[in-house]
């Protein structure tokens, strides 16, 4: 389970987009050990869709040749 005690555990947390919406929304855990940014939390957002995006554009490509 992914908690704010411990730093890697933290920084893994705040990588997923379910904590990325409790931070952006106000309603997840309060700032633990390792505080982040509303601007963090966007980023996180942005870096779950290109990672989507990467992998599904090779593999449309792949499958409709």
């Amino acid at each position: 389970m992914l908690t704010e005690r411990r730093h890697l555990s933290a920084v893994l947390a705040h990588a997923t987009p379910l904590h990325a919406w409790q931070r952006l929304a106000g309603t997840g855990p309060p700032i633990g050990v390792v505080p982040w940014s509303a601007g963090g939390a966007w980023l996180v957002y942005a870096l779950w869709a290109l990672g989507g995006a990467v992998v599904t554009v090779p593999a449309v490509r792949r499958r409709d040749q």
